[in-house]
């Protein structure tokens, strides 16, 4: 994979839609799994996170609709959306070697003031 620079689209995608930590987290999790789709539960113990700080990441996701809400059989399910270009976007945070994630990370610190 090329390098990734701050106008990289994958790189203002990860700008745009994941502007705290259990926000990048949570689509990195559901990037994983891009075609599954999982309960509250499940989504609330993926992450190492507390529990409160990942419900409200859940929810910014869900309505930037990066993640779909599912009721089956009167049960919530939490799924990758499918609409583009957002799911490929998504489906392409795997591929991000610990080299370009550092980079990408420097240029959301960067962004918020955090040195």
């Amino acid at each position: 994979m090329k390098d990734i620079d701050i106008e990289d689209k994958l790189c203002t995608f990860i700008k745009d839609f994941s502007d705290d930590l259990c926000c990048l987290q949570l689509l990195i999790f559901f990037s994983r799994h891009p075609n599954a789709r999982f309960n509250r539960t499940a989504v609330l113990h993926a992450l190492a996170a507390k529990q409160f700080d990942t419900g409200i990441a859940l929810k910014r996701l869900i309505e930037k609709n990066i993640v779909m809400v599912y009721p089956v059989n009167g049960i919530t399910l939490y799924a990758l959306t499918k609409e583009e270009p957002v799911h490929s976007l998504a489906a392409q945070l795997v591929d991000i070697d610990q080299r370009q994630w550092q980079i990408i990370l420097g240029h959301i610190l960067d962004a918020q003031g955090i040195p």
